[in-house]
């Protein structure tokens, strides 16, 4: 390792070098002060995992992913100084932006896909595959770039390849790559940004023998679209994706590694979640290991609204929901604020993807579409690339949305509380009907009512979360309907309710 002018070669020296698990801590003579620059030299070298992928390895004999696979240096920030945490598989990753330069050597018949631009195809493509990539990048329709018979046709490679691929990536936070020699390799691209008429490439790249992954390209692609229009309305940021038929299912700036699924609906919702993650964390900056509801969540709410969109709705309304409402109200039922690195298991997973997308959902709701798209666009504007914490996107939204909403935030990410609402009273008062909802669990979540009256007619009737700002334990609904009310309940398959046994009121249990 060379910092500056400065070589460390012993690396058993503990004056220089401390290990501290996934950490090296180096002593410079040197210090490098606050906004100076300097440069490091690292000498290293990764064996490949082969037989475990998690996250990296071999895919089969001839076909890798490999990420996580250079040092890094490890995040400084003004909140919690140096980022010393060790990674052991569960909680995800905290990296600053950088800019990458790679060179990849590799054996000449083998493709390359990477985090980034391709700098140098024509030294390793051949013409024909050249053509189909220049027509990709100004089709939405899908371009089969290597098809099943290239390879055997030689259509694969530049005369004379040199193996060594070349690829750029500014401003990011990662940089990961795929390589191999069989698989096939489809694109097209999307108009990400309507103003501009920018738009990003989206690739994909699987084996042959994985059927369901043809129709991937075509989901990715409708991601980008949807993400850039629809959800979060945000333009791409980035100038392409990479879908990787791999082992495992995770996300990395401009790359996705999914194993190959058993339907068309796990391909939709498990695309579109990864895909997601491109906004967060990696064009945040977020701590997804303090903070994983800050990424995980977001993710999980883009899948379970663009996924319906697509034709592949959620089982549970919106993913998770029904493991949330299985631990919540338990010890394990953890408030969001508390830092992702204290707990694991059921408590992790809950937190990170269900509670907070359903969170995330039901302020949607309460605000309305407008108003909400304004405070999340805000939110990004003002906080891409710069690491933000939930005060962060707690004040953007209050300031955006110009409302005061920390009876909100304090009663989903602070209190011990959970959902449940349940029907306790319904009574005839001078005439009017008087529908008593008590908020038994103490979390503020919509009221969808269903009434039933003795004419036969059905009533739909909504309040937003907004009810529940003073913190009060009943919300009265009173009206005129004309008829007596026989039957009453509770229902909405996007709102979570720990006991549904009290959500329902019918005239006969009443005599």
């Amino acid at each position: 390792m060379i910092i500056g002018n400065e070589q460390i070669a012993d690396f058993n020296d503990p004056k220089k070098v401390v290990r501290s698990n996934t950490n090296l801590i180096v002593f410079p003579a040197k210090a490098i002060l606050s906004k100076a620059e300097q440069t490091i030299v690292i000498k290293w070298n990764y064996p490949i995992n082969i037989g475990s992928q998690i996250r990296t390895g071999a895919v089969d004999e001839s076909s890798f992913f490999i990420a996580y696979s250079f040092p890094r240096i490890a995040v400084y920030d003004d909140i919690n100084g140096w980022d010393t945490w060790s990674y052991k598989g569960t909680q995800e990753f905290y990296n600053d932006f950088g800019d990458f330069e790679v060179e990849i050597n590799v054996p000449q018949n083998n493709v390359v896909w990477a985090t980034g631009e391709l700098q140098n195809a024509a030294e390793n493509l051949s013409g024909v595959v050249l053509d189909k990539l220049k027509q990709a990048k100004s089709t939405h329709n899908n371009i089969h770039i290597i098809d099943s018979t290239d390879y055997r046709k030689n259509n694969v490679f530049a005369a004379n390849p040199t193996g060594n691929w070349r690829f750029k990536a500014l401003n990011v936070t990662d940089f990961a790559f795929a390589l191999s020699d069989h698989y096939l390799w489809d694109a097209s691209s999307v108009l990400v940004d309507s103003v501009t008429g920018r738009r990003s490439m989206v690739h994909t790249a699987y084996n042959k023998t994985h059927r369901d992954y043809f129709e991937v390209q075509e989901i990715a692609n409708k991601s980008v679209e949807l993400m850039s229009h629809v959800y979060p309305k945000v333009p791409f940021p980035y100038p392409q994706i990479t879908i990787i038929d791999g082992t495992d299912q995770m996300e990395y700036p401009m790359m996705v590694n999914d194993n190959p699924t058993h339907s068309r609906k796990d391909a939709v919702q498990l695309t579109t979640h990864e895909i997601f993650h491109t906004y967060f964390p990696f064009y945040m900056g977020i701590n997804e290991t303090q903070y994983a509801w800050m990424d995980e969540g977001w993710a999980t709410i883009g899948e379970s609204v663009l996924s319906p969109i697509m034709g592949e709705p959620e089982d549970d309304g919106i993913y998770s929901r029904v493991r949330y409402e299985r631990i919540s109200g338990t010890d394990e039922d953890m408030p969001l604020i508390v830092n992702t690195k204290s707990y694991d298991g059921f408590a992790y997973v809950t937190n990170s993807y269900g509670k907070s997308a359903l969170c995330y959902h039901i302020l949607q709701d309460m605000l309305g579409d407008k108003l909400f798209f304004k405070a999340l666009h805000q939110y990004m504007n003002d906080w891409n690339g710069k690491h933000p914490i939930p005060y962060d996107f707690f004040y953007s939204f209050n300031a955006a949305a110009g409302k005061n909403l920390n009876w909100f935030w304090k009663a989903w990410f602070f209190d011990w509380v959970y959902p449940d609402l349940a029907i306790k009273k319904v009574a005839d008062i001078k005439g009017e009907s008087v529908i008593t909802i008590e908020n038994k669990g103490g979390l503020p979540v919509p009221i969808y009512l269903t009434i039933t009256l003795e004419n036969g007619k059905e009533v739909q009737k909504y309040y937003s979360a907004e009810v529940w700002a003073n913190n009060d334990k009943e919300f009265l609904v009173k009206d005129k309907f004309g008829s007596k009310i026989t039957k009453v309940v509770l229902v909405d398959i996007y709102t979570p309710d720990k006991f549904r046994q009290n959500n329902q009121w019918v005239v006969e249990l009443d005599k």
